[in-house]
């Protein structure tokens, strides 16, 4: 990056920010959709739905023909804002399903911009078997990301993800996912790695109306991070969820109301010291009645 000398308060602002957690890592894992927030994330093996670009696009496999909008305030700063929007399109069955994503996440102060992460996601889900009772998706996506803060030129990167599901018995699934494979990096003098992430996680439906999630997400520098949750069909239209996280600590709780195509998803997380994080989701499926 190339600075222009110009003094701004940004860097009281990334000061503020880091120690919030926000910018620990730029491009760092925003969890865009509200249903996989309701379950604390715990979604590798879930992301089914327009939202799972962002996940895991082997997911996408079962996609139908969806959209999905999101916004949110990451733990009540509002000077901070995330907002989301996907498209998935199944194609002829053995060509799978397609799917774009944008990501944006912005800083504002004193109403200048002065933080704007941009992603663009382009994803592919298709089934590689399938028989009566299991079958296995694989998916791939590639990410276009641009960085922009003030005061310095824009950095962009290009990142590629991969993911896999395995379905057994329509009850059980196991499912992993990586991001940022090809390991990018943004700046010029000092460079900067985008964070590479390995998920691993298992879902069980023991009841109809009932699915249980646990995932462990490995952050290829340090960290690893443990999640589970569970979504409960209380009945048409009304879905419930709830979740806890270990590192950092955070419980979470959600609902979804769906009613002919409209999805309306609610999630609410409580971190251990910052402020809640309330996001939502307004999404439609074509062709639901």
């Amino acid at each position: 990056m190339k600075k222009n000398y110009q003094i701004r308060p940004i860097l009281l602002v990334a000061f503020l920010l880091l120690n919030l957690g926000l910018l620990s890592a730029v491009f760092n894992d925003y969890q865009p959709s509200a249903r996989a927030r309701g379950m604390s994330n715990a979604y590798v093996t879930l992301s089914d739905d327009a939202n799972g670009v962002f996940y895991n696009p082997a997911g996408l496999a079962y996609a139908p023909m969806s959209a999905s909008v999101g916004t949110a305030q990451l733990f009540g700063q509002k000077f901070s804002e995330l907002k989301t929007g996907s498209f998935v399109y199944p194609l002829p069955k053995k060509y799978g399903t397609l799917g774009l994503g944008i990501s944006s996440f912005d800083v504002n102060f004193e109403e200048e911009a002065l933080l704007s992460e941009q992603q663009y996601t382009l994803a592919h889900g298709f089934r590689l078997m399938e028989d009566i009772h299991s079958s296995i998706q694989v998916g791939w996506s590639a990410s276009f990301y641009s960085l922009g803060m003030d005061g310095y030129d824009e950095d962009t990167a290009f990142g590629i993800n991969v993911g896999a599901v395995a379905e057994l018995h329509q009850r059980t699934k196991f499912g992993f996912a990586v991001s940022n494979l090809n390991n990018p990096k943004m700046g010029e003098a000092n460079r900067h790695n985008l964070p590479r992430k390995f998920s691993m996680g298992l879902s069980y439906i023991p009841y109809d109306q009932v699915i249980t999630s646990i995932e462990m997400k490995k952050d290829f520098a340090e960290d690893t991070e443990f999640m589970g949750g569970v979504e409960l069909r209380l009945f048409d239209p009304l879905y419930l969820r709830a979740g806890v996280h270990q590192n950092p600590a955070t419980w979470s709780a959600g609902a979804s109301f769906r009613l002919i195509g409209i999805v309306l998803d609610y999630s609410f997380t409580q971190h251990s010291v910052l402020d809640p994080t309330h996001y939502l989701n307004i999404g439609y499926n074509f062709g639901e009645k």
